[in-house]
């Protein structure tokens, strides 16, 4: 009986010493390859480009984004948010004018999609809710589109490379795009 007891405890010693080291590698190998990709949560700062001849561009920005592993993404910025528009001020989604149209609006969260396109670039897509400042009634979207570059813990994109468009009209499919421009954006993974 004691020899029985002695070896399931050797026993019982043996697994969990074995569990433990691979529980261990397990964590080593899943840091690895948790951030190998554009997965995750990020904080980037974005700036439009100044144009001559076009109205001056929103200021600069804090913008979180998501990138979920099936191919969606969240976000969320300082800019154009439930809180944008200041009556007080007269200022809403950071722009005075779009097309000639005073901007006195609020945006929701940020919904899209993405796709790889390389070891480290990927394209995506994101559109947001904007509602009148005043009334809250929704009067169109903001829609962004891109290519991004990244590595394991930064993430970056030219001006160039994206597109931002107010969307007047309640109807997605059938809003007036008014084109803002691109933007640079750069940022880090939050960890």
């Amino acid at each position: 009986m004691i020899n029985t007891f002695k070896k399931l405890s050797a026993m019982l010693i043996c697994l969990s010493l074995a569990a433990s080291g691979a529980a261990i590698a397990d964590s080593k190998h899943s840091d690895r390859y948790m951030f190998a990709g554009p997965v995750g949560a990020w904080v980037l700062t974005v700036e439009f480009p100044v144009v001559d001849g076009a109205p001056p561009p929103p200021p600069a920005f804090t913008e979180t984004l998501t990138f979920h592993a099936l191919g969606t993404l969240s976000e969320s910025n300082t800019l154009l948010n439930e809180n944008s528009y200041n009556p007080a001020l007269g200022q809403g989604c950071g722009f005075n004018s779009v097309g000639g149209l005073e901007l006195n609006c609020n945006g929701g969260e940020g919904t899209g999609t993405w796709r790889r396109t390389g070891r480290n670039s990927l394209t995506f897509i994101a559109v947001k809710f904007v509602y009148d400042g005043v009334t809250n009634a929704h009067v169109g979207y903001l829609r962004v589109s891109g290519k991004l570059r990244f590595d394991r813990d930064s993430i970056r994109q030219a001006s160039a490379d994206s597109l931002t468009e107010i969307l007047i009209g309640t109807d997605l499919e059938s809003a007036i795009a008014i084109p803002l421009g691109g933007a640079n954006a750069s940022g880090v993974r939050i960890r």
